[in-house]
């Protein structure tokens, strides 16, 4: 079940890079940076599946992927403060009257520098527990 699930996790996240990837060539900043909140998310999940770990919520997978991943030092801290300052940006891109104009390109390509930074900290851990990654790794290089 966890190798299953963390593999149709990772075709989550690389689904939501794709909705970004058309987000941004459409110049939706606020769709956009919800697509890489989900995408990290999504990401995370996998690796926590692939430990045989599920969340049940936000709050948990914050907690168990500090518990599981950053605390024993195989994920850098920095990953956990991404994660919780993308799923702030979220909650405005997705409810807040002005969120047309309250996102810039610049900051959701500084978003998509963490994306990047973070993925390419999780791959060989997924690796590492048999979960393919090759096809995310070339979608995450083309961006």
């Amino acid at each position: 079940m966890g190798k299953e699930l963390a593999e149709a996790e990772v075709e989550v996240a690389k689904e939501k890079l794709e909705a970004f990837i058309d987000d941004r060539r459409a110049r939706r900043w606020g769709n956009a940076t919800i697509n890489l909140y989900f995408a990290l998310e999504h990401m995370i999940k996998a690796l926590l599946a692939s430990a045989g770990i599920e969340a049940k919520s936000h709050e948990g997978l914050k907690i168990l992927f500090s518990m599981h991943f950053i605390k024993p030092g195989a994920i850098h801290p920095k990953i956990g403060r991404y994660l919780g300052n993308l799923y702030d940006r979220r909650v405005t891109a997705e409810y807040s009257p002005l969120r047309r104009s309250e996102f810039t390109e610049e900051e959701v390509n500084t978003f998509l520098g963490w994306i990047k930074e973070s993925f390419n900290e999780i791959f060989p851990l997924l690796e590492k527990n048999g979960i393919d990654v090759a096809g995310l790794r070339m979608l995450i290089k083309s961006l």
